[in-house]
C-alpha cells in the first residue's frame, strides 16, 4: 500500500430502522453507547426515565469498542430492576477508501464488518420464547464470576494476607529470632570457656 494514502471512511450508521430486534415496543428510550461514552451519566439518565414513567423500556445499541459499556448497562440496569431482556447481535459496515498515488493506479475500497449489540431492557413481560430472551434473574457469567469471589479473598488467599495469618507469620518469626540469638548466645558462652580454661602443663 505504499503507493496508497488513506482517503475517507463510510461507515453504515446505527439508526432505530435497523436494530434487529423484532419485539420492539412502540415507545422505548434508545441510548447508543460509544467508546468514549460515561457508564454513570447514561445509567442515571436511564433510571430517571424509567423511575419518572417517561418510558417503561430502553434499548442499549454499541459497535465496535462500545459493546463491553453497553452489556454494562444493560446487566448493572437488570441488578435495580425487574428487567426483561432481549439480545440481538449483527455487523456494520465500514468501507475504507485508498486513493491512488501513481498513474494507472485504481482507488481501492476495503470492506470491514464491525461487530454490534442491541440489547432490549423492558420493565413489561416479554414472550420467554424469543430468541436471546432473559429476565432480571439471568446474570452473564462476567457478574457471577465476580460474585463468586468477594473482595479481597484473592489477597487474603496468600501467606500473611489475613489477621490470623499476619499473626502466625509475626509469631513465626520471634520464634526464629529467639532460637538464632540463643544459638548465638551458646556460641559466644563455648569460645569464652575454651578461653578461660587452665592450659595444659607438660611434665
Amino acid at each position: 500500500m505504499m503507493h496508497y494514502k488513506k482517503g475517507k471512511n463510510v461507515e453504515e450508521e446505527l439508526t432505530r430502522e435497523n436494530i434487529p430486534i423484532e419485539c420492539l415496543p412502540a415507545d422505548y428510550l434508545w441510548m447508543h453507547v460509544k467508546g468514549g461514552t460515561k457508564v454513570s451519566n447514561v445509567l442515571e439518565f436511564a433510571k430517571k426515565t424509567l423511575d419518572n414513567g417517561e418510558h417503561r423500556s430502553i434499548v442499549w445499541s454499541g459497535s465496535g469498542g462500545g459493546v463491553g459499556k453497553t452489556i454494562s448497562c444493560a446487566e448493572i440496569l437488570k441488578r435495580n430492576y425487574p428487567i426483561h431482556q432481549v439480545t440481538r447481535l449483527c455487523y456494520r459496515k465500514v468501507e475504507e477508501y485508498w486513493e491512488p498515488q501513481m498513474p494507472g493506479l485504481e482507488e481501492i475500497v476495503a470492506t470491514r464488518q464491525i461487530p454490534c449489540i442491541h440489547i432490549l431492557t423492558t420493565l413489561d413481560e416479554l414472550d420467554k420464547t424469543i430468541l436471546g430472551y432473559q429476565d432480571s434473574k439471568t446474570k452473564t457469567s462476567l457478574w457471577i464470576e465476580r460474585e463468586a469471589k468477594p473482595r479481597g479473598q484473592q489477597r487474603n488467599s496468600q501467606p500473611g494476607g489475613s489477621g490470623e495469618n499476619k499473626k502466625k507469620f509475626r509469631q513465626g518469626q520471634g520464634q526464629g529470632s529467639k532460637q538464632n540469638r540463643k544459638s548465638k548466645h551458646q556460641k559466644d558462652q563455648s569460645k569464652d570457656n575454651s578461653r578461660n580454661a587452665p592450659e595444659k602443663m607438660e611434665t
